[in-house]
């Protein structure tokens, strides 16, 4: 499995680059959290799953800015400890596989989200897209 590369596997990420490059997560801190719980309705063929919205200030680049990331279709969200510092030491976003289908081929793989714990805040979480806004 291919490796999780933020510019070409985050939808929009040109929106939210630092001089061209991916920017820096470390000791971004977050402004705003919404988790939608999604909209499943079997009888009328809707299938939209749970999205999380997180705002982050990115603290650690030499002109700090806001990016909005959400994460489309999520399981497993965990959050433990989220205060009134809510900092992030960083972001880690990774291929994550779930198997193989009756006929042979790879599942589409999961993406992986770890908000790694700074100061107490720790949230973590599989999805299937990623996209960015500024």
């Amino acid at each position: 499995m291919k490796d999780f590369n933020p510019l070409t596997d985050v939808e929009d990420s040109h929106l939210i680059l630092d001089e061209g490059g991916w920017p820096n997560f470390h000791d971004a801190e977050i402004h705003h959290l919404t988790i939608w719980r999604g909209d499943v309705r079997p009888d009328d063929d809707v299938w939209v799953g749970p999205v999380v919205e997180v705002s982050l200030e990115l603290c650690a680049l030499k002109n700090p800015y806001i990016v909005t990331l959400k994460f489309h279709d999520c399981v497993d969200i965990q959050l433990q400890s989220f205060n009134h510092q809510n900092a992030v030491y960083d972001l880690r976003l990774q291929y994550l596989s779930r198997g193989l289908l009756l006929d042979g081929s790879p599942m589409t793989p999961y993406i992986d989200v770890e908000f790694v714990e700074a100061f107490g805040s720790r949230m973590g979480f599989k999805c299937f897209k990623v996209q960015a806004s500024k």
